[in-house]
């Protein structure tokens, strides 16, 4: 991959990615992961777990390390900024554009279209973490018909069901659940697989 694919990889994600970095989720796992790819759905999951115990947004970090799994330095800064020049470029753009045309009910059509399509990308991205996390099934195989039916991990989906739980029932930090699940991770994965 060059440094030029790479920028303008992440230029097609960026104006792709409506709604934030999970967005790219499904994008970054097409585009990266899988046999004969840059990624192993394992080192993929690695990249998001640690992109939520990094600061900055999941997009932002995936770009660094993507980038500079292919090109170094050089690599890391093209992917880098092609997903956010395009960003801050439509951005001004829609802001000026919503802003002087808000009652316009085809504007408004828009935007509900657009939120219902964040919505379904957020889903799949659920999707690929539970079949990550939850089942022991590379993300590949979770949708594959035929694949190898996966094995239900006794302590991921214990993991996901208390961090759930907190996340609904507590005022707990987002980081606090973070880090206590990669806690419980490294006590019960050894134990209860």
């Amino acid at each position: 991959m060059t440094v030029l694919y790479l920028f303008l990889t992440y230029c097609k994600f960026s104006l792709l990615c409506f709604g934030g970095g999970y967005m790219l989720i499904p994008l970054l796992t097409e585009t990266f992961v899988g046999d004969g790819k840059l990624l192993t759905p394992e080192r993929f999951g690695n990249l998001v777990s640690i992109s939520q115990l990094t600061p900055g947004p999941v997009g932002i970090n995936s770009a660094t390390y993507v980038g500079f799994l292919n090109g170094g330095v050089a690599g890391s800064l093209a992917a880098t900024l092609g997903l956010v020049f395009p960003t801050l470029f439509l951005a001004g753009l829609a802001v000026s554009l919503i802003n002087a045309n808000k009652e316009k009910p085809f504007l408004k059509g828009i935007l509900y279209g657009a939120r219902l399509g964040a919505a379904a990308l957020v889903v799949y991205a659920v999707i690929i973490f539970i079949g990550m996390s939850v089942f022991t099934a590379p993300v590949a195989d979770f949708f594959r018909s035929g694949a190898v039916r996966p094995e239900l991990s006794v302590s991921g989906l214990l993991i996901a069901l208390l961090a759930f739980t907190l996340t609904l029932k507590t005022k707990l930090k987002t980081t606090f659940i973070i880090l206590l699940s990669g806690a419980l991770g490294a006590l019960l994965v050894p134990l209860i697989g």
